[in-house]
């Protein structure tokens, strides 16, 4: 009920970071125990399509946020500009590796984008459609004869 109605108030990144292992006061039976908690501001607004993809690196084999966007360990997913956004800032962004696209779709241009599920994001939906880039290994190593 208590972290509820941060939620409710728009507040995100809900974190616990004490809490006192003794009551200071009990009443009745129930314990009241002091909690210091951690709550940001301002995910507010739209969802917009720019292509980006977010993955989540871990320590957990999966998460679900604060929007219910379930997410495994090492996926590319897809997700609005308003949440990539928001997991680049504080608490979330060293839980995620940020994948732009190579053709930035402008704020103004963007089509509305479907937060109500989680999908993965193909590596061709950010590098483009078309997207058939080929490098070729470089055997410098090799060729001197010294490392192979």
């Amino acid at each position: 009920m208590f972290f509820a109605a941060f939620e409710n108030t728009g507040f995100y990144g809900i974190q616990i970071l004490k809490r006192h292992a003794q009551p200071w006061r009990i009443v009745q039976g129930i314990e009241f125990r002091s909690v210091t908690v951690e709550a940001f501001k301002g995910k507010q607004g739209e969802c917009f399509e720019r292509h980006q993809a977010v993955i989540y690196r871990g320590p957990f084999k999966e998460i679900l946020d604060d929007d219910n966007h379930r997410m495994e360990r090492g996926r590319r997913y897809a997700v609005c500009d308003k949440t990539y956004n928001l997991y680049r800032k504080a608490p979330y962004r060293d839980l995620f590796e940020f994948v732009d696209p190579i053709v930035d779709v402008p704020l103004a241009e963007a089509k509305p984008f479907d937060c109500s599920r989680t999908s993965l994001r193909h590596p061709k939906e950010t590098k483009r459609q078309d997207y058939g880039v080929t490098t070729e290994a470089n055997n410098t190593c090799c060729d001197s004869g010294n490392c192979c």
